[in-house]
């Protein structure tokens, strides 16, 4: 089960599992971000790990109606895995890094409570590449930044630097385009190609950018996808 943030979230994930012919997932929207899944949490009063995120889920003013009858009669338990896809989203008003932190602790096996992949600073990063990267195959070099003070144009950005989605796109295309995330996670938390999407090099990845925004409010911070790296294990991509 994969329980994303929003549409955008999971019309991306849809078309990656249908690009690696990948098994079906269920896909629940939360329609809120992090810090409100957090508030959803914290509402209980209680420890996260008494918690089962189904049941919140079904509790939720924010999930739909639809989505709250696919997880009709069920609990963790009946999923192999559950994998949260949210957005940093830096820019917005209730931005508390102490609150995503708290979240990637708890999310960190996607065979219990579940696993948790930040995009950073959204999901349209996935699309904001070079334009090597899809004509060459070019995985490697420097990472493209962002400032937190000028997210509310990100998207404008990525339409004019990125690239747009095609069903003409082949899986080797997009193959290239994880592997050039997966790159610059390797780059910033120092850890093997094959271990980006492990849960060490998550965290890294979480403290090295949450120290540039601590360290600079303007922040000036590394563009990434990462909630596709599951896909790339099937596929012996990494």
């Amino acid at each position: 089960m994969v329980i994303s943030e929003g549409k955008s979230e999971a019309q991306l994930l849809k078309r990656l599992f249908e690009k690696f012919e990948l098994p079906g997932s269920e896909v629940v929207r939360l329609n809120a971000n992090l810090c409100k899944l957090y508030k959803e949490y914290e509402s209980y009063g209680c420890d996260y790990s008494d918690l089962d995120v189904t049941a919140v889920l079904r509790s939720s003013k924010q999930v739909s109606h639809a989505d709250k009858e696919k997880l009709r009669g069920k609990s963790a338990d009946d999923f192999s895995d559950i994998f949260l896809v949210f957005d940093l989203d830096p820019h917005t008003g209730d931005f508390n890094p102490d609150s995503v932190q708290k979240l990637m602790s708890h999310f960190r096996d996607s065979s219990d409570f579940g696993k948790l992949y930040i995009n950073y600073p959204m999901v349209e990063s996935f699309y904001h590449v070079p334009p090597e990267v899809l004509e060459k195959g070019n995985i490697y070099g420097q990472p493209i930044h962002f400032v937190v003070r000028d997210l509310t144009g990100y998207k404008e950005r990525v339409s004019q630097e990125g690239f747009r989605y095609s069903t003409g796109h082949t899986q080797e295309n997009y193959r290239c385009v994880i592997c050039r995330h997966a790159q610059i996670v390797k780059q910033l938390t120092e850890v093997p190609f094959e271990c980006t999407f492990k849960l060490k090099a998550q965290l890294d990845l979480l403290k090295v950018q949450l120290s540039e925004i601590q360290k600079n409010k303007a922040g000036l911070l590394s563009i990434l996808f990462v909630c596709c790296y599951r896909s790339c294990i099937h596929l012996n991509v990494l």
